[in-house]
């Protein structure tokens, strides 16, 4: 962001782009500022920010800030809350945050094909009081689903369950950024999900409390331990551990089926077959 006047600005173009999601596998996805996710927006509770966002995609749409407390004016919701951005035109969204926590961006304008095209974005909100329990490493991980069919090269938006990739930042094993930590480092991992499925994340060698949402950081009496936390669709949860245990530990959706990845589908079953 630059400063201006005392608001922090920031600057979004939405924008077709091509995407790997591990080596050898592209696509021609839509995103923010050259990428999918798009940048994350980070600030401190109290701040005003403004963010100017252009719309380069060949047709309207707008941003919706997720879980974000703003007026309503601002809120991104094409048609109701506001007239839809068209291609070319340029829209000034601003707001002071009221609230701290991780939250998400998305579009509110076509939303089917504009989420499954790979707009979405992490907005988080630092506490103005920092926390007793000092985080070292700081983790930000967007949940989401493709349907990339088989000799195509853009993500088909009708698929309402039966998507084929699952992933991390919109990046696919082994292509994710592993989470390297220094043995005795406390540890957040915020998991937000803009999916169609939610996802039991489990986490290998570990107990961890669950700390926060998108509701912002929870008081301590109401922090829990767990080792595998259900994400909802369009919810967001914050997990904290101290990295103690030395080793190379899996952290991963506990669903068999979207930890493959690209599995086959109506297939002969062949097992027990010689």
């Amino acid at each position: 962001y630059r400063l201006n006047d005392g608001v922090k600005e920031f600057h979004l173009v939405a924008e077709e782009i091509e995407h790997e999601f591990a080596p050898g596998t592209k696509i021609k996805a839509w995103g923010y500022n050259g990428s999918t996710p798009g940048p994350t927006i980070e600030a401190i509770e109290g701040d005003r920010v403004r963010i100017l966002f252009t719309n380069r995609l060949p047709e309207h749409t707008t941003i919706h800030w997720h879980g974000i407390l703003l007026p309503c004016g601002m809120d991104g919701v094409g048609g109701l809350t506001q007239p839809h951005i068209q291609p070319g035109e340029t829209w000034a969204y601003e707001f002071t945050l009221r609230q701290h926590g991780t939250h998400m961006y998305h579009p509110h304008g076509d939303e089917m094909v504009q989420l499954a095209s790979g707009m979405m974005g992490l907005f988080i909100i630092h506490p103005k009081d920092p926390a007793a329990e000092r985080v070292d490493r700081d983790f930000a991980l967007l949940l989401h689903n493709w349907a990339v069919h088989p000799g195509t090269y853009r993500p088909d938006p009708s698929i309402m369950t039966d998507f084929n990739l699952w992933t991390f930042n919109s990046k696919v094993f082994p292509a994710i950024d592993p989470m390297v930590i220094r043995k005795g480092q406390r540890v957040r991992i915020r998991i937000a999900n803009l999916s169609m499925h939610e996802h039991p994340m489990h986490l290998h060698g570990y107990q961890f409390q669950v700390t926060g949402s998108d509701g912002g950081r929870w008081q301590r009496s109401a922090w829990r331990p767990e080792v595998t936390e259900l994400v909802g669709v369009g919810q967001t949860r914050d997990i904290e551990f101290t990295a103690d245990v030395p080793g190379d530990w899996a952290f991963h959706c506990h669903k068999a089926h979207h930890t493959m990845n690209a599995m086959g589908h109506g297939i002969p079953n062949p097992l027990g077959v010689s």
